[in-house]
Parts: structure tokens; C-alpha cells; sequence
């Protein structure tokens, strides 16, 4: 037999168990530097989430502050001095009405916690969804109503006004006797009962020569309260979120020379809370003000269109905005003092937001450590961590270590007002 001269041979040789490992070992490596390269990603993008968040949370509610700020007043002037005078709501300071009300506080002391304030703002239906616009509808010649001989005591509206403004205030529009309007910002009365859904009647009357045309807004006036609403928050407020911002008119009557505050209970059980949450994370409200007439002691402490130098350096500068360390208590005036809040002309606005929740590690569940913020800052006369949650809660080095795990952002704005000088 001739054997074949090309024998096939089958080599049996494959990897050995140490290749083997090698190989996994090196394969997870990979896998988890991937993993953990997304992980970091990740949680880098929920970080960038939540700063963003917190800084849209701070810049929206200086916002609506300040942008009330600047209608805060609108029509007291046409109201106080036309047919009628009395407070709008609540505003009232020493038991006079009041454009702006302040509330430090602590005032004369030490800050220990979040300010509020309280302002008259014009309201109005101008959201087609919800209903007609509040403007005088005087459609046949001569167009008008009032005149020099003529005092207005009822004003026709547009189709159904009266119901639409009723559907977006708290009680609906059973709440308007009594309330305080103003036509156009430069006459004013209160609402009678009666009317119908399309018009208004008025006590007293306008008086004449006051004349008004078809098309001449009418504004409702209220007393609007900002609030930071700490926890715990017993009537939930902040809806499971406190601390948070809340805005509305302040429920009840306060107590005489005490401003309005939303944390009282509403009288009404069987209405929903007439101050709503508008941002969550806000922890920190503190209001400064700058005057020109507050200083005695200043051109007789009369206001000559010159802001007050409160701290003598001959400039305008931070030292001339009031606050709680320099003992300002609107309420606590002496008669015939100077000190009223209608020489406002500027107020400092500062606002302190934090991140909702803490960081995460590389694990959902597992909360870091990391120092989010280096020093606790001080806003206007107030150290921010005192008072933020309960009294004392930054006088442990524990305390001051689970106030700076979250990332906080401070906005802070000045405001000229513009309506209440009356």
C-alpha cells in the first residue's frame, strides 16, 4: 500500500482556561469602564438638570415679585382720592391703607427667618379661555358714560365679564361686593350688590365730571401676599413640596399690627386656600427699601426726589436700603412719624432657591456627601441658615452639614416703584 503524500492532520490544540479568564477579566473591564463612563454621564446630566432648574426656579419668582412690584399702587391713587377711601383687602399699615405692606421677620434684630410682603395689584380677565375681557362696553353714540353732570354709579362690561372674573378668583364671583375697583387707574369705588353677569354696580358713585369711553379697562384691585412657606407646613400649602413659594390674597384678618400672612387656615373650609404655590425650592425671601422722605433727619423728612442717604456717605449704595438689622418696623411707628411705606421708592428683592432633591451616586438609591455650597451666605441683614427650617438649625456642625448638601442659587434685583406715591 502506497501511502498518501499529503496526510491531513487535525490539530486538537484550542484556548486554555487562563486565556479564557484573561479574556473575560479584560471583556468586564471594558464593560464596566463603559457603564461607568454612562453612569457619570448620567448623573452629570441630572446635575446640570437640577442647577438649571433651581436657577429657573429663583429667576421666575423674582419675576413675579418684581413685576408686581411695579404695578403695586396702581389705582390707590385714583381711589383714595376720588369717591371712596378704605384699605384694598388687607393692606393696611398702623390702620391706614397701604400700596405696599413689609414684613421683616424679626424686626429689630437679628433675621431668623424668611421676609413676605404684601402689595395692592391690579387684576383683571384677560385670557380669552376663561372669559370676556373687564372693559366698559358703551358701543352707541355718545360712546361714554359719566359727564359733567352725571356720576357713574354702574359700569357695563362685556358679554358675561362679571362670571370670567369670577372663575379664576378664589370664591368665585359671590366674593366681589365689596371689593375694590378702579376705571382706567384714575377713578375708583367699590362693588355693590347686584349687577348682573355683564355689569357692575357701584358704591358710592363716581362722582361727576368723571367720563369714561367704550373700551376703558376696568381693573379689580387685591391685596397680594408673597410667602416662603417652610416646613412642615401643617396646611400644606407647598402640597408636599416645602419649602416653597406661595402668592395670593391672605386669608382672615390680621391682628393689628401684624401683616398678612398666608399660614392662617382659611375661614371658609369649604374653599380651597386662597394662596397657591407658584415655586418649588424657594427657601428665601428677604426684601430690603430704599426711601425718600423716611429720615427725619433728611430735608425735615420730606420727600424731594432724592433716595435717602440713610448711611451719610453721600452716595447712593447698599447702606441705604432698609432692612430688619436697622430696626424697621413699619407697624411700630409712633404717630406722626415719618416712616410710612408710601415714601418707598425702591425695593431689593432676593431670592434663594435650592435644588429639590440631593445628589445621586452610582446607585440610585445611594445619596453623596458632596459639599455642594462652600459658606452660608449672608443676604441683606440675614444669615440664610438661620431660620430656613426651624430656629437653631445651623448651630451644629450636623446641621451645617445637612444644610450645605444642597446646591442653592440667589438672585437678587432692585425695583423703582412706580404707582404709590399718593
Amino acid at each position: 500500500m502506497i501511502a498518501s503524500p499529503n496526510p491531513i492532520i487535525f490539530d486538537q490544540r484550542g484556548f486554555t482556561l487562563t486565556e479564557i479568564m484573561v479574556a473575560t477579566m479584560m471583556t468586564t473591564a471594558i464593560i464596566a469602564a463603559g457603564l461607568g463612563a454612562l453612569t457619570v454621564t448620567q448623573k452629570t446630566a441630572r446635575i446640570t438638570n437640577q442647577v438649571v432648574n433651581t436657577q429657573a426656579t429663583a429667576r421666575t419668582g423674582l419675576d413675579m415679585i418684581t413685576a408686581d412690584l411695579k404695578l403695586a399702587g396702581f389705582g390707590m391713587q385714583g381711589l383714595m382720592g376720588g369717591a371712596v377711601a378704605g384699605a384694598v383687602g388687607n393692606c393696611v399699615v398702623n390702620g391706614m391703607p397701604a400700596a405696599l405692606v413689609p414684613a421683616d421677620n424679626t424686626p429689630g434684630g437679628p433675621d431668623l427667618g424668611p421676609d413676605s410682603i404684601s402689595m395692592v395689584v391690579p387684576m383683571t380677565n384677560s385670557i380669552a379661555a376663561v372669559g370676556a375681557l373687564w372693559q366698559l362696553n358703551i358701543p352707541a353714540a355718545p360712546g361714554t358714560i359719566g359727564g359733567p353732570n352725571q356720576s357713574i354709579t354702574t359700569l357695563p362690561l362685556m358679554n358675561d365679564a362679571v362670571n370670567g372674573m369670577g372663575a379664576v378668583i378664589p370664591g368665585g364671583a359671590a366674593v366681589l361686593p365689596g371689593m375694590a375697583v378702579t376705571i382706567g387707574g384714575v377713578a375708583g369705588s367699590r362693588i355693590a350688590v347686584g349687577g348682573t353677569p355683564s355689569s357692575l354696580n357701584l358704591t358710592p358713585a363716581i362722582p361727576a365730571p368723571s367720563t369714561f369711553g367704550h373700551g376703558t379697562q376696568v381693573y379689580l384691585l387685591q391685596c397680594i401676599t408673597y410667602q416662603v412657606i417652610p416646613p412642615p407646613d401643617p396646611l400644606n400649602l407647598c402640597q408636599g413640596n416645602a419649602p416653597c413659594l406661595v402668592r395670593g390674597v391672605a386669608p382672615g384678618v390680621p391682628l393689628p399690627g401684624t401683616p398678612p400672612n398666608c399660614a392662617n387656615p382659611n375661614p371658609n373650609p369649604l374653599l380651597p386656600h386662597p394662596c397657591v404655590p407658584i415655586m418649588d425650592g424657594v427657601e428665601d425671601l428677604q426684601l430690603a427699601y430704599a426711601c425718600d422722605g423716611c429720615n427725619v433727619n433728611i430735608n425735615g423728612g420730606e420727600p424731594d426726589g432724592t433716595i435717602d442717604d440713610m448711611n451719610g456717605s453721600n452716595s447712593f449704595d447698599q447702606g441705604d436700603f432698609m432692612a430688619g438689622i436697622t430696626g424697621v418696623n413699619w407697624f411700630l411707628q409712633s404717630p406722626g412719624s415719618k416712616m410710612t411705606t408710601n415714601k418707598i421708592r425702591m425695593v431689593q428683592v432676593s431670592i434663594v432657591a435650592r435644588q429639590t432633591r440631593t445628589d445621586q451616586g452610582t446607585g440610585e438609591g445611594i445619596s453623596t456627601l458632596v459639599q455642594n455650597t462652600n459658606t452660608i451666605a449672608t443676604i441683606s441683614d440675614h444669615n440664610h441658615a438661620n431660620g430656613v427650617f426651624a430656629l437653631g438649625d445651623n448651630s451644629t456642625p450636623a446641621q451645617q452639614q445637612a444644610y450645605l448638601q444642597f446646591r442653592r442659587r440667589i438672585l437678587t434685583r432692585t425695583v423703582e416703584l412706580r404707582n404709590q406715591r399718593y
